[in-house]
């Protein structure tokens, strides 16, 4: 556990998914047993897919498209035995943007009132094909001064090219921010650059952390 120190913190950066929107990992866990595939079976082709192997992080950097991603899930389940349509692979994830996710409107609230003191930014790992769904579901323009999307930059969490990128879009040094994300490994890289990080595990406590940075803050 890393003590935070609110007085340091010039500006907030956020995570989109498992941070303002519920869902992500947990809903890729559950879609192999869902279609009927073994626990074990779907675990080692989940690790191919989108741990040890690099297709899914080339969507992410927008240098694979969705189907082309679905079509070889289509063909590694297939191998097991189990048929999915292509809409049916496509959505492993759900339908980002649509509704599946939650957006926890207490976050975006937050955000809010840091924003009238303090820059705020998203940096998020995201694919082409969500960008119009989650950004209807999320008021981007209100929200944030700075936008990092990974589909959209062609680098992605937690290469620490990306976390860079934020830095000089907010024109701070790594010390004087601080990251909000559900993923550790993402927030590992952040540390190692100076960043002070908030692991996305309980809302309420990350509220409290929020409003602990926000404190004596005067408008902007």
């Amino acid at each position: 556990m890393h003590e935070l120190d609110a007085r340091r913190v010039k500006a907030v950066v956020f995570d989109l998914g498992g941070v303002f929107l519920e869902g992500g990992p947990d809903h890729v866990r559950a879609f192999g047993p869902q279609h009927g595939l073994p626990e074990p079976v779907w675990e080692r082709i989940r690790n191919d897919l989108f741990i040890d192997g690099d297709s899914w992080n080339r969507v992410e950097r927008a240098e694979l498209t969705l189907d082309a991603f679905a079509e070889e899930l289509r063909a590694r389940v297939g191998a097991h035995g189990v048929r999915l349509t292509l809409e049916q692979a496509r959505n492993f994830m759900g339908v980002p943007g649509e509704g599946r996710s939650r957006l926890r409107e207490e976050i975006v609230a937050a955000c809010r009132r840091l924003r009238e003191c303090m820059p705020t930014a998203l940096l998020t790992n995201n694919i082409r094909e969500w960008r119009e769904g989650w950004r209807r579901r999320l008021p981007v323009a209100e929200l944030f001064d700075v936008v990092v999307d990974s589909s959209e930059v062609g680098m992605r969490k937690p290469e620490p090219s990306i976390y860079r990128l934020v830095e000089r879009h907010l024109g701070l040094a790594g010390a004087d921010l601080l990251f909000v994300d559900d993923l550790g490994v993402n927030l590992k890289t952040a540390r190692q650059l100076g960043w002070q990080t908030v692991k996305y595990d309980d809302t309420s406590r990350v509220l409290g952390i929020l409003a602990a940075v926000l404190a004596g803050r005067p408008p902007r």
